[in-house]
């Protein structure tokens, strides 16, 4: 491919600095190229380009893919036109020096949330780089604020070892005061729907450590508390009421544990926000020991697999992600409910409300299909991908409960906005057989999971 360039740049230059004679007509040549004069027109110089008409069974299968394409295109050509007058008026670099690499060690986040559950959430995270001075240490602490009572606070520590291992501490707390709960199995049905509050709060470290080429290890020792309430007087539908003839193992309760968590990950993505290979497979093993004098102990099992696929173009990927979860329990006592595992973030069911389904175990098939509508100077710049979805999956109490009338279906789409440090925004819109479900969050399905106890993810249940 070298030498063509070079000779078409030569031709060029050549070109400019002989021009035609007075004499010279288009018909005669039209100069001097890398290979000698340029020949005049003639047939055997020339070559007619014919398009290939199109056979009748091939426009046929082109109709649905243009039914179904043309609002797209229409979209896409209003998001483009929009980029267009928000770059004349400067408010897109004004947005990328906010996304942009912050200078000095001290950096601000902002995030954002709004659902069903949670109405409007927005929060902010403060990070210093360069806690007490030494490299690679940080310091990070979040506050959230929700306008339906999902709260959340957080603070952590993470030091490198110069050995190359990391060690993080971290605490937190967060009280949710519109949880919900529909009943326990694959079978609870939306007439079960009931509200309660349920505050959580947490205190633990963990060790990670990279093992070779994309693989690492991590331990983990968490303390946490959980406990229910009573929603707020102005709630309907309260669980005391809907489930009065049997109220869930452990309601009205208070929890407390240890847990001890292994976790053995291989990452093979280039990027945080926009891989085009590679995948993350993760396996996890936890164990939970009650030490409030009540008889629960639980070991969970969780595997987790994600792949990025290139098709087509460059940019143009298939996100899958498969997860399977289980809770064995190993102590004389019952599991309380708000130790059971749920669709909730990053478990998502995004054509179903969170916490709709709770049980032992929990499936969670995914797949994404994302192409960027635009994208800043390179592929990890800022920009917007639009994504189509669907989420395949259900809990179940026992393995034979997985089959495919108990499996739930959601489809939908969404908007993905990504900084210059990865993964920013997602706006998401999804459907399935009980309706539609709306969410805008700040974090993502895949990849969620990097360093988790730094940033304030829940411990419960054990994910």
């Amino acid at each position: 491919m070298k030498r063509p360039l070079l000779a078409l740049v030569i031709t060029l230059e050549v070109a400019a600095h002989a021009p035609l004679s007075a004499t010279q007509t288009a018909g005669e040549g039209s100069g001097m190229s890398y290979w000698g004069p340029i020949a005049p027109a003639h047939d055997s110089v020339l070559a007619a380009f014919v398009s290939r008409p199109t056979p009748a069974w091939e426009s046929a299968l082109l109709v649905p893919y243009h039914i179904i394409g043309f609002p797209l295109h229409l979209f896409s050509l209003g998001v483009g036109t929009t980029i267009e007058l928000l770059d004349e008026s400067r408010a897109l670099a004004t947005i990328g020096a906010m996304l942009g690499p912050r200078r000095g060690p001290l950096g601000i986040g902002i995030s954002v949330q709004a659902g069903a559950l949670t109405g409007f959430a927005a929060g902010v995270a403060l990070e210093h780089s360069a806690f007490l001075r030494r490299p690679g240490s940080s310091l990070r602490g979040r506050v959230s604020i929700s306008t339906r009572g999902d709260h959340r606070l957080s603070l952590a520590t993470r030091f490198a070892e110069a050995a190359g291992g990391t060690i993080v501490l971290s605490s937190g707390y967060r009280q949710r005061s519109q949880a919900l709960f529909f009943g326990i199995g694959p079978t609870a049905t939306a007439s079960g729907r009931s509200f309660f509050r349920q505050n959580l709060a947490w205190v633990g470290g963990a060790y990670h450590r990279d093992i070779g080429r994309h693989f690492a290890i991590a331990g983990e020792t968490v303390f946490s508390t959980t406990g229910t309430l009573t929603p707020k007087p102005e709630l309907e539908l309260p669980i005391t009421t809907v489930f009065a003839s049997g109220l869930p193992p452990g309601y009205g309760e208070h929890t407390r544990g240890v847990s001890f968590r292994a976790t053995l990950t291989h990452d093979d993505t280039r990027f945080t926000g926009r891989p085009t290979s590679g995948g993350v497979r993760r396996l996890r093993a936890s164990y939970f020991h009650s030490t409030d004098g009540a008889p629960v102990s639980l070991v969970t099992y969780r595997a987790e697999a994600q792949q990025f696929t290139r098709l087509w173009h460059p940019h143009t990927v298939l996100a899958l992600r498969g997860m399977i979860s289980w809770i064995d329990n190993a102590g004389a006592g019952p599991i309380p409910f708000t130790r059971l595992l749920t669709n909730d973030d990053p478990d998502l069911l995004r054509g179903f409300n969170d916490m709709r389904w709770r049980d032992r175990g929990l499936l969670v098939l995914t797949a994404e299909y994302r192409w960027p509508l635009w994208v800043y100077e390179r592929q990890e710049g800022t920009g917007l991908d639009l994504y189509l979805l669907t989420d395949v999956g259900q809990v179940f109490g026992e393995f034979n409960d997985i089959t495919r009338e108990n499996l739930t279906v959601s489809w939908g789409g969404g908007l993905r906005l990504l900084g210059s440090r990865g993964f920013g925004l997602r706006i998401e819109h999804a459907r399935s057989d009980e309706g539609s479900v709306w969410r805008m969050r700040t974090d993502q399905v895949f990849q969620f999971a990097r360093g988790s106890l730094f940033y304030g993810r829940d411990p419960i249940p054990a994910r």
